[in-house]
């Protein structure tokens, strides 16, 4: 049985386009940071209660945290680079990279879609629905005014595209571990047949599975956009370790043996 409650893929309703995922997590942020900030400002502390002012004002920081975070992959969505990410929150390039780039990639790695990144409905729809309603109710805010800057909520073309997307990663980010298995295999064989009449052909085989793996980086490069720069740098990796072996060099000469292989 599946602990964690998490319906099964094939159950799952479809995901919007991932920038529409996105900003439909950020809305359930700003849903949780208004709804903690307002239970505050209501809120009668007991003069014995000491310190709990400050306890659910670390509480509603770090909701907003969690929205900077979410804002940040919703400009990356929407094709923002990491030197305007930068520029608009006053730091470097390079420091906007460090900081947010580990949330940019958990966000790859589950799909580019909310599943475990936020509370609220699995059904996007459903979920939209929800978010309106509560604007609507506390603001006065058009019945739709959420679910209106989705586009791809309505556009059922675009939702599948979206999805056949999610499934080629799936299938290249699975070739690229069962590559890394046929690289070792290879590694091996090459380091088996040294000094033999085979080993050059064995190494040949051997770049080959590293040049595959490159170019299967290269193709998730050219379908996550957000981490494009990563799977690029990747795959020159797996490039130059495929080019240095067939010039000869050893194991040893290489980065290290995790690389290698």
């Amino acid at each position: 049985m599946d602990e964690t409650n998490e319906p099964d893929e094939r159950e799952r309703p479809p995901a919007l386009a991932p920038v529409d995922e996105a900003k439909l997590a950020r809305a359930q942020t700003l849903m949780e940071l208004a709804e903690a900030a307002l239970r505050d400002v209501a809120t009668a502390y007991p003069s014995d209660d000491h310190g709990g002012i400050l306890r659910d004002a670390l509480f509603v920081q770090g909701i907003a945290d969690k929205l900077v975070d979410r804002a940040v992959v919703v400009e990356r969505e929407r094709g923002a680079s990491w030197s305007a990410i930068g520029n608009a929150a006053g730091i470097s390039k390079q420091t906007a990279h460090e900081r947010w780039n580990t949330k940019v990639g958990a966000w790859v790695m589950m799909g580019r879609q909310r599943n475990g990144l936020c509370h609220g409905p699995a059904d996007p729809a459903e979920h939209a629905r929800r978010l309106d309603e509560w604007l609507a109710a506390l603001t006065g805010e058009a019945p739709d005014a959420i679910s209106s800057l989705l586009p791809s909520l309505r556009d059922e073309a675009s939702r599948q595209e979206a999805n056949d997307r999610r499934a080629e990663v799936k299938r290249l980010q699975q070739r690229t571990e069962e590559l890394r298995v046929e690289c070792d295999q290879a590694y091996a064989a090459a380091m088996e047949a040294a000094g033999t009449a085979a080993h050059e052909e064995k190494r040949a085989v051997w770049a080959a599975r590293h040049f595959a793996r490159a170019e299967a980086f290269e193709r998730l490069a050219a379908i996550e956009e957000p981490a494009a720069a990563e799977r690029r740098r990747a795959a020159a990796a797996q490039r130059d370790i495929a080019e240095g072996i067939l010039r000869g060099r050893t194991p040893q000469d290489l980065t290290s043996k995790e690389t290698v292989r």
